[in-house]
């Protein structure tokens, strides 16, 4: 009550008028969750170099009424501002904010052919809080500001002509959305992941991702200087080529990613489908040559175990195997699991009868048995890596990636 007192004769001591001004700010601005987009003409100094400012301004300004038409088709997406040859947009869904860019890539393409001269954009799209200023009178916001409208120019600045370069959530969300969806004009999509880059400014590494038309777009590595580019540690080296993505397909195979499941100090684990048979499997992905004797470890010890004990019901299988080249990986049985830890905590450990735990012992240890005979023991054994598949009669095996050759 001290306090809130306190606060209140404070409160009282800061001048009437400044205390409207505050009031009044805080009316005009509030926080919010949204979709950046930024775009600008790639080449415009050369444009107005070549054609003279006049006829230069002209086919700038005949750009941003392109994008204002387009823009037009989205009603939850507005106009921030524009500067010279940039333009500024907000999008209520990061899958809007794309599929307005590969429009406006589309729409750009047309108008090149049309004048016989190339006028294109990169594009930057982004997500996050930011502050928003409305305009006086109305809902729609006059300026955003913070740290998240600084990220997506840069996601922009690293961008070619005829790219569109977005971070991870973006990429993720839109690729959800828009997969089955025809976009009017546009062939079909390309979506990569060109992995972790460094951003001025942003503390942490942002994952850099790109959608494009298939043998339209720029589809290639963003460029870098000095306020973007790739992450690259001394204990590291760059993230090359593909990368996993929601509904990609695996390079090669036929087999379609569902589901990111994790990921370790080896990569990425992922849910995978196929395409035509519909049969599920784990694919453990590694992308770099110095992690991937992990995944080989593994390879190693599962042959190890199938050749003295056979296919074992409580070890998962190993299916396939890829070590050729990036991105390697191996293909593991997929069942609808959970651990023991989580999978106690959803029964309630109470009602967990005591045959039943018993059968879980009884079990993991019929697989540790069978590892050590082979000369294989598990250096990790705990709830965490005993898996729970869901069925009438439930199974407990383990999980092989902590086997060890004794």
């Amino acid at each position: 009550m001290a306090c809130g007192n306190l606060a209140e004769r404070m409160d009282l001591q800061i001048p009437l008028g400044h205390r409207a001004q505050i009031e009044a700010f805080q009316r005009r601005h509030r926080v919010g969750l949204v979709t950046l987009l930024f775009a600008d003409i790639v080449g415009s100094t050369q444009i107005k170099q070549q054609l003279g400012d006049r006829e230069g301004v002209a086919l700038i300004q005949r750009h941003h009424a392109l994008v204002r038409e387009i823009l037009g088709r989205f009603p939850e997406g507005e106009e921030i501002s524009t500067a010279g040859d940039s333009i500024f947009l907000v999008f209520a869904k990061p899958s809007e904010a794309a599929k307005f860019a590969l429009l406006l890539q589309m729409r750009l393409g047309a108008m090149t052919k049309e004048i016989g001269r190339p006028v294109l954009d990169r594009i930057g799209i982004h997500f996050g809080e930011v502050v928003i200023e409305d305009a006086e009178g109305s809902s729609n916001p006059r300026d955003l500001y913070g740290l998240q409208v600084d990220t997506c120019a840069r996601v922009m600045s690293l961008g070619l002509a005829n790219q569109i370069l977005m971070t991870r959530f973006v990429f993720d969300n839109a690729r959800q959305v828009l997969r089955g969806q025809d976009v009017e004009g546009v062939g079909l999509l390309s979506w990569l992941n060109h992995g972790p880059y460094r951003l001025k400014g942003v503390e942490e590494p942002l994952e850099v991702c790109e959608l494009g038309e298939a043998g339209q777009g720029a589809l290639t590595q963003p460029t870098h200087w000095e306020k973007a580019h790739r992450h690259v540690t001394d204990e590291s080296e760059p993230v090359l080529g593909w990368r996993p993505a929601l509904e990609l397909r695996v390079p090669g195979t036929e087999w379609i990613l569902e589901k990111k499941l994790g990921e370790s100090g080896f990569g990425e684990v992922w849910l995978g489908r196929h395409e035509k048979l519909k049969d599920r499997r784990v694919f453990k992905f590694c992308f770099r040559a110095d992690r991937v004797r992990s995944l080989k470890r593994e390879v190693t010890l599962f042959r190890v175990l199938k050749e003295k004990v056979g296919h074992h019901p409580n070890i998962v299988g190993i299916q396939e195997v890829f070590f050729n080249e990036p991105p390697y990986y191996i293909v593991m049985d997929y069942a609808e699991v959970v651990d023991v830890g989580a999978w106690c905590e959803r029964e309630g450990f109470e009602k967990i009868l005591v045959a039943t735990r018993l059968e879980i012992v009884a079990q993991v240890a019929e697989a540790l048995q069978a590892a050590h005979e082979a000369g294989v023991i598990h250096r990790d054994v705990k709830p965490s890596n005993i898996l729970v598949s869901d069925s009438k009669l439930k199974k407990f095996g383990i999980d092989p990636s902590h086997f060890w050759r004794g």
